[in-house]
């Protein structure tokens, strides 16, 4: 219980921070974000892509409006200039899946300091094409694999 409270406190004050601090994108902005020092993290997850200490993973939903049909949420796309701002250059995309009856589920490892940006190329590109849910997330297969483990190893020992 105290652990969703705590999680739910954190990303309302993470949202809050973020729609705070917004200011629009322009295509023509010669702004560049200060260099970003990284250091590779060890295990796994290296191998995944980018892994960095500073970095975050976000898993990104777009849902179609049912209002549209592929044409003209194309069309919104296009004219708004999606395509340019997502993903943004510093995204690193871990996956790119279509869920029927869902829409575009994308895994992002982005720097800690590129999140506003990722949210302003949604808010700039993708509304009114389709609706949008953005979810700090991790890799849960290493952790599953240990308590796989360990679970059978409980099992043999029970025996």
């Amino acid at each position: 219980m105290f652990k969703k409270i705590l999680l739910s406190t954190l990303f309302l004050v993470f949202v809050v921070g973020t729609a705070l601090s917004q200011q629009p994108v322009t295509k023509t902005s010669n702004v560049t974000a200060p260099p970003v020092k990284t250091a590779a993290m060890p295990g796994p997850s290296t191998a995944a892509g980018n892994a960095t200490v500073d970095s975050v993973m976000v898993t990104v939903i777009l849902k179609h409006q049912q209002d549209k049909n592929l044409s003209e949420i194309r069309r919104v796309l296009e004219a708004q200039g999606f395509w340019d701002l997502f993903p943004p250059e510093e995204a690193n995309v871990l996956s790119w899946t279509i869920a029927m009856g869902l829409g575009h589920v994308i895994v992002l490892k982005i720097p800690a300091g590129a999140v506003r940006r990722l949210n302003l190329a949604l808010e700039n590109g993708a509304w009114g094409a389709f609706d949008t849910e953005i979810y700090m997330s991790y890799d849960y297969k290493s952790v599953w694999k240990e308590y796989i483990e360990k679970r059978e190893d409980a099992k043999e020992d029970r025996n």
